[in-house]
């Protein structure tokens, strides 16, 4: 017992580290790279199981010269995008609309387009490790990670 205090002190530690690292990515820093989730985990710590769907690429963004898109759901879609200071502000949104055959590619895309909206009131920050992490009002965190290249 006597190390347990010790063991909180190092955990709370290597947490304000990769807090104090995260930075906000400026517009070149999102658009060097395609950005494929690699966890997502809502307000309360749990993963969001819906995002991820086995045999299927990961659910990723790509940001371009004012456009964001949303690739590797059922449908594509893309919406204008800036930033104001750490904010994501995404406007004037399409979204092709194919049917999605498999039911867990359907609940895909409506968590992600539940999540990653205009009227989420995102924040976007890039922590020590070079990942984007993206939060909604709610309390929801995704985690992508770069992929190098920006072409599909």
């Amino acid at each position: 017992m006597k190390h347990v205090p010790v063991l909180i002190i190092a955990a709370l530690l290597v947490m304000s580290a990769d807090v104090a690292a995260a930075s906000t990515p400026s517009t070149d820093q999102l658009e060097a790279h395609r950005w494929q989730l690699a966890r997502a985990t809502d307000a309360q710590g749990r993963r969001i199981d819906a995002l991820f769907v086995r045999g299927r690429p990961p659910y990723t963004l790509r940001f371009q010269p004012g456009y964001m898109s949303q690739l590797n759901l059922c449908n594509q879609s893309s919406s204008t995008y800036h930033l104001q200071g750490d904010r994501l502000v995404l406007e004037g949104g399409i979204i092709t609309t194919a049917a999605c055959i498999r039911p867990e590619v359907a609940e895909q895309e409506r968590v992600a387009g539940t999540l990653v909206n205009a009227r989420a009131e995102m924040t976007l920050a890039l922590d020590g490790r070079g990942r984007l992490l993206l939060r909604n009002a709610y309390g929801d965190v995704l985690e992508f990670a770069p992929v190098a290249g920006t072409d599909e």
